[in-house]
């Protein structure tokens, strides 16, 4: 009689834990990423055009790659948000 009450609980325990894993589960795949911003998928040119004289050429060129940093920059700072939330979301 003992045994059989002792096997009782521990299917009791083992469906508890089986409907906590599938619970987890389930709570994971439904978390789905945020669409990726549409800034940080533009690409900047430095509109430089044939016949420029250098020195206009070279500032073009420094002002499209001081907006491709920014972008850089804000894209990382978006991605390390969202990759923190998970990560608090995990635990």
């Amino acid at each position: 009689m003992c045994s059989l009450l002792l096997l009782t609980a521990c299917e009791t325990g083992d469906a508890r834990l089986r409907l906590a894993a599938t619970r987890t589960g389930e709570t994971e795949a439904s978390r789905n990423l945020p669409n990726y911003p549409d800034d940080c998928r533009k690409r900047e040119r430095s509109g430089v055009r044939e016949g420029e004289p250098l020195d206009t050429a070279l500032i073009r060129t420094d002002n499209a790659l001081d907006r491709a940093n920014a972008r850089v920059r804000r894209c990382a700072r978006w991605y390390d948000g969202i990759r923190t939330g998970f990560e608090r979301g995990a635990n």
